[in-house]
């Protein structure tokens, strides 16, 4: 009994020791099948194996009682919980791999600005449009399923008309398709953030005069309030006004009642009008002699 326990043991560990002082995984891994050939053949019940970086330690329990010629024994597989490795162990083992981790920006530390993305935005920022982050308020005006047809027969999709604003004399008008309804709002906002216009306002937040606008067989006309008035209008009118901030004004939509193409023209009107000094400077007068 002696001497088979021995032989048993020499069988085991010479394998083990191959395997822990493997230099490399694939080394490792070569010796690893012979490893537990041994380890069924000398009725190990339970094996642990924790790796850490390029070695492998493997802690075998030899049975007591020798295997049975034609038996086979099954393996235990490890428990997680019985796995202690420590933090530091972890972060030790990932260093020597990648590298020092990056430990986030220490208090009152400088960020440069060649590495941040915050004011710059995204790609389709970058080509004319401001950043999502500019608390400017959306409202989807339509959406729509519209159809494409190709050769292999029609594509189908949504498109999306949106207004966007500050309600501060800054309002757009975008459009855009996609393939989910999600997606094509996403894209007319920012067509719209790509065109911004300003609203000439008074300190009656209503237009300096009277301007009609048209795009297409749609057609605006604008026309400024008293104080209290509110907003009198329909429509993609309506929601134009009101995000652009005006808060007395009569609007009117004449001709086609497309909600894309009235949006527009009313951003066509706004364009006609100018303030009271810019009048009086483009005239060469004083701004009192406007009133008289």
């Amino acid at each position: 009994m002696a001497a088979n326990a021995m032989l048993a043991n020499r069988m085991t560990t010479a394998p083990l020791m191959a395997v822990a002082s493997s230099s490399t995984p694939s080394a490792a891994l070569e010796a690893t099948p012979r490893v537990f050939g041994v380890l069924a053949r000398t009725g190990v019940q339970s094996m642990r194996l924790n790796s850490a970086m390029w070695g492998m330690k493997l802690q075998a329990t030899v049975s007591p009682k020798p295997v049975k010629a034609g038996s086979s024994v099954a393996m235990a597989a490890y428990d997680d919980d019985e796995i202690e490795e420590s933090e530091e162990d972890i972060t030790a083992a990932y260093e020597a791999l990648y590298g020092k981790a990056f430990e986030g920006l220490k208090k009152g530390a400088a960020v440069d600005e060649n590495l941040s993305d915050d004011t710059r935005g995204r790609r389709g920022d970058r080509r004319g449009g401001k950043n999502a982050d500019d608390k400017m308020e959306e409202r989807v005006v339509q959406v729509r399923r519209v159809t494409k047809v190709v050769k292999g027969g029609k594509q189908m999709s949504f498109r999306a008309v949106v207004v966007i604003g500050d309600k501060k004399g800054t309002v757009g008008v975008g459009v855009g398709s996609a393939k989910e309804v999600i997606t094509a709002v996403q894209k007319s906002a920012t067509d719209a953030r790509r065109h911004l216009v300003t609203v000439p306002m008074t300190k009656y937040l209503t237009f300096p005069h009277r301007a009609d606008g048209e795009y297409g067989a749609a057609k605006v006309m604008l026309r400024p309030a008293a104080t209290g008035t509110g907003v009198i209008a329909g429509g993609a009118v309506r929601v134009v006004l009101e995000l652009a901030g005006v808060e007395n004004a009569l609007g009117k939509e004449l001709g086609s009642k497309n909600p894309l193409n009235n949006a527009r023209a009313v951003v066509e009107a706004v364009g006609k009008m100018k303030q009271f000094r810019d009048v009086a400077r483009d005239r060469g007068i004083p701004m009192e002699e406007l009133w008289k």
